[in-house]
């Protein structure tokens, strides 16, 4: 058997205009259908959420088909510790938690799509950091050890360095997909570690960060002694803290224009404070209350009409309550998988627009100055053939 390395490929395309000479892989030019993996851990550290999706183009725009998809909980790995822990890690060390999640990363990969139609994989790995004024954004997990042993399968990681480099958030990047495969819908609103959302306007996709809502809620609901609070039980049977409300209203993220991303970072040092003295019950009642305002604020120059809401928050009943106290819009919740994988399906959907050379990022979006086709390839190819 040939010896084997990694080959990592630069970027098909970097600009605004995309030329289709630029796309290097001819598997994926055309109709299709082709067979995508996508593979997403969000902040609130729920778990691995690994999808494999089926794109075609018909009639003018792009469908989809979740064929299947599972969700890897890190509280059944020593993930559930190594992440957090990697937050405060730089340099070398980082460097060593990363390949090592690769690998297993790697090995979720094989057993999920071994057997399975996929023809390329899109991964958006662990972010650490995420401090786009100041140039940085890191994702763990984006190393060669992702490709090892699926051949010539192209894997697609790292999606958001070249966004920050061009002067953008690096984030969101979902929004895109959600214009291509969501069309149908006045705004897609996803409640994961935080809410995010976007929305058509004057022909440009708008979209952000709106509010802290799992990462914040869970963290109070394990001080109750939950994993989270299942329907927004605690949070319903308890008063917020009227006090807190109006400071968290205050905080400068909330009064910056579009486009503005959220990270980590932020909750520890400017919301977390706010909460000292609470009880965690009344904690978490406020941070419930918070994040149905944050998405009525940050939604409030978006139009009426469908929202579809997608991720682990829709499973929340009082957090649902508390965003249909706005009766201007009808909010949507799909079928519990479509719900719960989103994000990865839409991942792998910007890993496909890689592939074909396509823009798969709008500056519109993160506030870069130009689109961008971005990720990098890794595929496994023959040292000697």
């Amino acid at each position: 058997m040939a010896s084997r390395r990694l080959a990592q490929l630069p970027h098909l395309c970097e600009v605004m205009h995309v030329e289709s000479s630029l796309a290097a892989w001819p598997t994926f030019q055309g109709p299709g259908p082709f067979y995508v993996g996508g593979a997403m851990s969000g902040t609130s550290l729920d778990g691995l959420d690994l999808a494999l999706v089926k794109f075609w183009h018909q009639d003018g725009r792009w469908r989809h088909e979740l064929v299947q998809s599972t969700c890897l909980p890190y509280d059944q790995s020593p993930w559930a510790h190594r992440l957090p822990a990697s937050y405060s890690l730089r340099g070398a060390a980082l460097d060593e938690v990363s390949r090592e999640y690769s690998q297993w990363l790697n090995a979720a990969f094989h057993e999920f799509f071994d057997g399975t139609p996929v023809q390329a994989i899109a991964s958006h790995g662990h972010t650490v950091h995420h401090r786009p004024l100041e140039g940085l954004t890191r994702q763990i997990g984006q190393d060669p050890e992702l490709a090892q042993g699926f051949g010539g399968l192209p894997v697609v990681c790292d999606f958001r360095v070249a966004d920050v480099d061009r002067g953008g958030q690096g984030a969101p990047l979902v929004p895109l997909a959600d214009a291509f495969l969501y069309s149908e819908y006045a705004v897609c609103l996803n409640l994961g570690g935080f809410s995010n959302a976007s929305w058509t306007a004057q022909g440009l996709r708008r979209a952000g960060d709106l509010g802290p809502v799992n990462l914040l809620m869970n963290h109070f609901a394990q001080r109750c002694g939950h994993a989270y609070d299942q329907d927004g039980a605690i949070a319903r049977s308890h008063p917020p803290d009227e006090g807190v409300l109006a400071a968290l209203q205050d905080l400068a993220f909330y009064h910056q224009a579009f486009p503005k991303s959220l990270g980590r970072e932020w909750v520890e040092a400017s919301v977390l404070p706010l909460f000292d003295g609470l009880s965690p019950k009344i904690a978490l009642s406020t941070a419930t209350h918070h994040a149905a305002w944050a998405i009525h604020h940050g939604l409030q120059h978006a139009p009426d009409g469908e929202v579809l809401v997608t991720g682990g928050g829709a499973k929340n009943a009082f957090l649902r309550a508390l965003l249909e106290a706005d009766t201007h819009r009808t909010w949507q919740v799909p079928s519990a998988a479509e719900c719960d994988f989103k994000e990865a399906v839409c991942f792998a959907f910007l890993g496909l627009r890689k592939l074909r050379g396509e823009i798969n990022v709008w500056g519109s979006v993160t506030g870069a100055a130009l689109d961008g086709c971005d990720g990098t390839i890794l595929v496994e190819t023959p040292l000697n053939p």
